[in-house]
C-alpha cells in the first residue's frame, strides 16, 4: 500500500469534516415560541405555568402536577448571544422529542391536582385540597438550589421521594455547543451518577441500564443526571436516610433516578419532607463546598489524579491574573520550566547526534551494502560521543499524560465556555480563525529542521514525517482553542529551549 496515498486520504476526509463543520448554518440559538421565549423577566401565571427566579435561575412550574418542566442558567446564554435567556438544563425540544423534568411527592398518591394559592418572584404555593397535599418551591439561599417542600395531611401516602425524569438524546443546548464546539467538545460523559455510603461516585450510561438499580445510604449522597458543563441533582440531607435508584427506559421512554425518603418525618400528623435541587455549573471548587463528592461529577478522564491537581493551581493562578487565556499561557511556561532538568538531558544527546550527524551520513553510504556493519558503526560512533537517537522521545513520553490530563481538564471547565483572549471570544469552541492550527504546524516545522534525521529512517519514512504538520494543524482544527493555546505555548517554549542548548552545545551549525 502507498503510504503517501493513505495521508493524503486522511487530509481530505479532514479537510471535508473542516469544511462542513466551518460552512454549516448555526440554527437559533434563542428557540422559537417557547415558553420563556416571549417573556420578560419576573413571574406571572399564563397557561397553567409560574415562572420564578433568583440572580442565577429561571425556573417555571407547571401549576397541576408541580413539576419543575423548565430551568435556564442566567448568566451562561447559549452561544453567548444577547438576548437569549440562559442555558437550558430541564425543558423540551418539539424538533427532537427530547423531554426533561422534576417531579416530587408521595409514592401512593395518584397524581396530583394542584392548584396556585399563593406566588411572588421567587416562590410559588401549590395546595391539591382533595388529596391534603401542599407543595412550597423556593429559592435556598445558595445560588442555584431549589427547595422542594411536600406536605400531605393523610399519613398513610407512604414515603417521600423526588425524582429527575428524561428521555435519551442529547440534551437541550448542550447540542448547540457541540455544534460550537467542535468534535472535541462532544464526548464528555453522560450518564447517571449515584453517590452513597458504599460507592462515593458510581455511574450508569442510560442505555447501559437494563433493571433498576437501589442504593440504600444512612444518610446524605446526591443522585444525578450528568451531562457536559451544566447538570441537575438531588442532594440529600444528613438527617435523612435515602434509598436511590436509577430505573431503565419504560414504555413512555422515560429515564427515572432519584430517590425515595426512609421515614419522612411527621409534624403534628402531617407528612413532609424538604428536597434540595441544584441546577447549575459544573465549578469544582464551588460542587465541593456543597456536597461530598459531588465534584467527581466532572470528568477528568484516565489521568484524573493529573486532571484535579492542574484545574486547582488554574483557578489559583487565575485568581490572580483574571483572565483564562493568561492563566493557560503561564501555567504552560511553568510546567516547562518545571521539566526542564528532565528535557535539557535529552536536548543534550539530541545536540551530539545533531553534530555527528555528518559522519552517520558518511558511515551510511560507506556501508550502504552492509546493513550489519553500519548498524554496527552507527552505534559505536554513538555511544563514543554519547548521542542517543531515541533522547528526543523521552520529554515527549514524559509529558504525554499532561497533555492528556489538560486535554480532559479544559474539556470539563466551564470557566473556558465564552472566555476571552485578544480576539479569541470562546476558548472553550475551536479557533474560528485558524490562527493556533497554523502556528502549531509550523512550529513543529521548525522542530523538524532543529532536529537530526533518526539514524536508519528511509526516505518513505522521512517523507511520511514531512507530512505530519500539517496533519496535526488540521487536526487541531477541530480542538478546543484552549487546548490548542496550551500546546502552541508548550512547543514555542520547548523550541526556545532546545535552541538555547544547541547554541550553548555548538550544534546549531552543524548538518
Amino acid at each position: 500500500m502507498n503510504i503517501r496515498a493513505v495521508y493524503l486520504f486522511l487530509i481530505v476526509v479532514l479537510t471535508l469534516g473542516l469544511f462542513f463543520e466551518w460552512s454549516s448554518e448555526k440554527k437559533e440559538t434563542a428557540v422559537k415560541n417557547h415558553l420563556l421565549e416571549a417573556q420578560l423577566p419576573g413571574y406571572e401565571t399564563r397557561d397553567g405555568f409560574v415562572v420564578i427566579e433568583n440572580k442565577k435561575l429561571y425556573v417555571v412550574v407547571e401549576t397541576k402536577t408541580g413539576y419543575i418542566v423548565e430551568t435556564r442558567i442566567k448568566e451562561h446564554l447559549v452561544e453567548n448571544v444577547d438576548g437569549s435567556l440562559g442555558y437550558r438544563v430541564f425543558g423540551t425540544s418539539e424538533d427532537s422529542g427530547f423531554n426533561y423534568y422534576f417531579k416530587s411527592g408521595f409514592e401512593k398518591n395518584p397524581d396530583p391536582s394542584y392548584e396556585v394559592v399563593d406566588f411572588g418572584p421567587d416562590f410559588v404555593d401549590l395546595r391539591d385540597e382533595s388529596q391534603g397535599l401542599f407543595k412550597r418551591i423556593s429559592f435556598l439561599e445558595r445560588d442555584y438550589e431549589v427547595s422542594i417542600l411536600d406536605t400531605s395531611s393523610n399519613i398513610g401516602d407512604g414515603r417521600a421521594f423526588a425524582s429527575l425524569r428524561r428521555t435519551e438524546g442529547k440534551a437541550l443546548d448542550l447540542k448547540r455547543d457541540a455544534l460550537s464546539g467542535g468534535m472535541m467538545n462532544n464526548g464528555s460523559y453522560e450518564g447517571v451518577a449515584i453517590s452513597h455510603d458504599a460507592d462515593p461516585y458510581e455511574t450508569y450510561r442510560l442505555r447501559s441500564l437494563d433493571e433498576k438499580q437501589e442504593r440504600m445510604s444512612m444518610s446524605g449522597g446526591w443522585v444525578a443526571f450528568v451531562q457536559k458543563y451544566f447538570f441537575a441533582a438531588l442532594i440529600g440531607s444528613d438527617d435523612s436516610v435515602y434509598r436511590y435508584f436509577a430505573a431503565p427506559k419504560d414504555e413512555q421512554g422515560i429515564f427515572k433516578m432519584g430517590y425515595f425518603v426512609e421515614g419522612s418525618s411527621l409534624d403534628d400528623g402531617v407528612l413532609k419532607h424538604e428536597h434540595r435541587l441544584f441546577v447549575g455549573p459544573k465549578i469544582r471548587k464551588d460542587l465541593m463546598t456543597r456536597a461530598d463528592n459531588l465534584e467527581l461529577s466532572i470528568d477528568m478522564g484516565w489521568f484524573w489524579f493529573l486532571s484535579q491537581p492542574m484545574v486547582w493551581f488554574m483557578d489559583v493562578l487565575n485568581g490572580y491574573l483574571n483572565n483564562w487565556g493568561l492563566t493557560i499561557v503561564v501555567f504552560t511556561i511553568l510546567i516547562k520550566l518545571f521539566f526542564w532538568p528532565v528535557t535539557a538531558k535529552s536536548f543534550r544527546s539530541m545536540a551530539n547526534l545533531r553534530k555527528i550527524t555528518p559522519e552517520l551520513n558518511e558511515i551510511k553510504e560507506r556501508y550502504k551494502d552492509d546493513r550489519q556493519r553500519q548498524s554496527q558503526e552507527t552505534m559505536k560512533l554513538m555511544k563514543k560521543h554519547g548521542a542517543n537517537p531515541l533522547g528526543g522521545c523521552l520529554p515527549l513520553l514524559i509529558q504525554m499524560p499532561f497533555f492528556i490530563g489538560f486535554f480532559f481538564a479544559l474539556r470539563e471547565m466551564v470557566e473556558l465556555r465564552h472566555s476571552e483572549l485578544f480576539i479569541w471570544s470562546d476558548l472553550s469552541s475551536p479557533d474560528p480563525y485558524f490562527i493556533m492550527p497554523v502556528m502549531f504546524g509550523l512550529l513543529m516545522i521548525l522542530t523538524q529542521r532543529l532536529n537530526p534525521q533518526p539514524a536508519g529512517m528511509d526516505s518513505t519514512q522521512a517523507s511520511v514525517m514531512k507530512f505530519m504538520p500539517v496533519m496535526f494543524a488540521v487536526l487541531f482544527v477541530f480542538f478546543p482553542a484552549a487546548l490548542c493555546l496550551y500546546t502552541v505555548v508548550n512547543t514555542g517554549v520547548q523550541l526556545i529551549q532546545q535552541s538555547y542548548l544547541y547554541k550553548q552545545q555548538g550544534a546549531l551549525g552543524s548538518e
